[in-house]
């Protein structure tokens, strides 16, 4: 126990024991933060207009636990970031659809 002490001390005194620990919590919180956040792709066809893309990023967005959603015009889809724990993929494409705009899950690029 008393080697135990003194290598702590030694290491505390030589800076090592902070940067290790300070390490190890950025390691844990950039490993939490992956588990946490979830990235899917919509298709919504009915987008027509400029204003369309709008709409339905905002109405995506109000859904609890959704961090952000870029949607593309041309492309006809809506690429949202969630936290899986507050948010799921039926509350965020009901969202869309209700704001007028079905949104399809686009399995091929799901991450």
């Amino acid at each position: 126990m008393k080697r135990l002490i003194k290598a702590c001390a030694v290491a505390a005194v030589l800076g090592l024991a902070m940067p290790v620990t300070a390490m190890m919590a950025d390691d844990a919180s950039t490993m939490t933060q992956q588990v946490t956040e979830k990235k899917v792709t919509f298709n919504i066809e009915k987008m027509t207009c400029a204003m369309c893309p709008i709409t339905v990023r905002k109405a995506m967005e109000k859904v609890d636990g959704v961090l952000s959603v870029v949607t593309d015009y041309d492309a006809r889809t809506a690429v949202v970031t969630f936290d899986p724990a507050k948010a799921n993929v039926e509350a965020i494409a009901k969202a869309s659809e209700n704001a007028g705009y079905p949104a399809i899950l686009d399995d091929s690029h799901g991450s």
